[in-house]
């Protein structure tokens, strides 16, 4: 102050400077001073007047200011997305630095031409029933970047208002979705694929595991038309005996063609056909099925199925087929046992008002029991995974459910539930 003071005195030049100033009670506060020389006719300083203005809240309100300012365009700058302004009118008036660097233009060069082509209409039709209303809205559509390629981005846009409720302006912040979209994109792709590929894999795994099924019948019509032949080559003919043994034909033949007509139905998601059955002897069946595959695993089976057991209302074609993979899938895991015999039980039983029936080898087990049932899994070499995938979704399709679990010494139980019929159902 001091050196200004004399600088100014020297020169007969006003002063004016900010300085502290310690008032009465010691307390420094910033003032304003400015000072102006008084000159006689001769042009001599006569005296000088002072005028000192105490600045101190203005200049830390001022202070404040700069340092709000300050951190909200370190926000904005620091905000991990593209933010703009636009006036009223919808024309562009601010940019972040994040749109300079994306974009690779200064604000006065950005135009519609940095949206791609494909989603120009939309944008701008969205921007004038924006300014016609004076609601917010969103959009997603590409920018184009530096370097030419273009980006999928969120667009979020606000009005601000006056007091009065008319817009002032515009803010808008930009999300990069980029990577999302193309996932999204990989994923519906990759679903369908997957979609055609579990098609395919359904046919190829149920062709084989009804191969017994379609089978049975199939030579037992042959085995059947053998022994018609021989009654009606005797002399004479056997016609009595010839007679009953097409009438097995026809109804072998019967049973085949419904085998298939299921199963075309289990393919395209028909509703299961469902009637009252004896889950008893559809057990019984499955094992006269598998009879020689049993055998000739050597395969010890036991039974303890509950003779006062109510009827079910079910699919018997689909409920012979689940009961046929849970067993076909006990073969197979006990196939590489040899150091203890290889037993499987099947077991039938009323819980409630449910009819629960389980399947127990003592093969090598699984390890994770929750993921047997998805498509495509499968501990075998030769196994495509959607045999228990089938099951299961047959045993949904009837109401029930399906899971296996760990025997405490060895192998594992496979367990499935239905519902009873109710009397008046029945």
């Amino acid at each position: 102050m001091t050196n200004e003071w004399l600088r100014c005195r020297a020169l007969g030049e006003p002063l004016e400077l900010d300085h502290r100033l310690k008032r009465f009670d010691g307390v420094y506060r910033l003032v304003h001073v400015r000072v102006d020389p008084l000159l006689d006719d001769r042009g001599r300083i006569v005296r000088w007047y002072g005028l000192l203005t105490d600045v101190d809240d203005q200049r830390r309100a001022e202070e404040a200011l700069r340092q709000s300012e300050r951190h909200l365009r370190l926000v904005v700058e620091t905000i991990p997305a593209l933010v703009s302004r636009s006036k009223a009118n919808g024309a562009l008036d601010y940019v972040d630095r994040r749109v300079v660097d994306y974009t690779g233009l200064e604000l006065e060069q950005i135009g519609l031409d940095v949206i791609h082509p494909d989603d120009q209409n939309s944008h701008v039709r969205k921007w004038r029933h924006a300014l016609e209303t004076g609601e917010p809205w969103d959009d997603t559509y590409r920018i184009r970047r530096a370097d030419g390629e273009f980006h999928w981005f969120y667009d979020r846009v606000e009005p601000l208002r006056d007091s009065d409720g008319r817009v002032l302006g515009w803010y808008a912040v930009k999300i990069d979705i980029n990577d999302s979209r193309e996932m999204e994109e990989t994923l519906r792709s990759t679903r369908r694929k997957l979609s055609a590929a579990m098609q395919i894999a359904t046919v190829a795994e149920v062709s084989a595991s009804i191969a017994h099924e379609v089978n049975q019948p199939l030579a037992s019509v042959v085995t059947n038309a053998h022994a018609c032949q021989a009654w009606l080559s005797h002399e004479p003919p056997n016609l009595e005996r010839a007679q009953a043994t097409l009438e097995r034909i026809i109804r072998d033949g019967h049973s085949a063609a419904d085998v298939v007509r299921r199963i075309r139905a289990l393919f395209k998601e028909a509703v299961p056909v469902k009637t009252l059955l004896d889950i008893n002897e559809i057990v019984t069946e499955v094992l006269r099925v598998l009879s020689d595959e049993l055998r000739d695993n050597s395969i010890i089976v036991e039974t303890q199925l509950d003779a006062g057991l109510p009827m079910i209302e079910a699919d018997h074609v689909q409920i012979q087929q689940t009961l046929i993979n849970l067993v076909h899938n006990a073969i197979e895991a006990m196939e590489s046992v040899t150091d203890r015999a290889k037993s499987l039980a099947i077991s039938s039983g009323r819980q409630g008002e449910e009819l629960v029936i389980q399947v127990r080898d003592q093969g090598v087990g699984i390890k994770d029991a929750t993921l047997v049932f998805e498509p495509f899994f499968t501990t075998k070499e030769s196994g495509m995974g959607m045999g228990l995938s089938i099951s299961r979704s047959i045993v949904e399709a009837h109401g029930g459910r399906i899971w296996a679990a760990a025997n405490e010494d060895v192998g594992t139980t496979f367990s499935f539930c239905l519902p009873l019929t109710s009397e008046r159902s029945a």
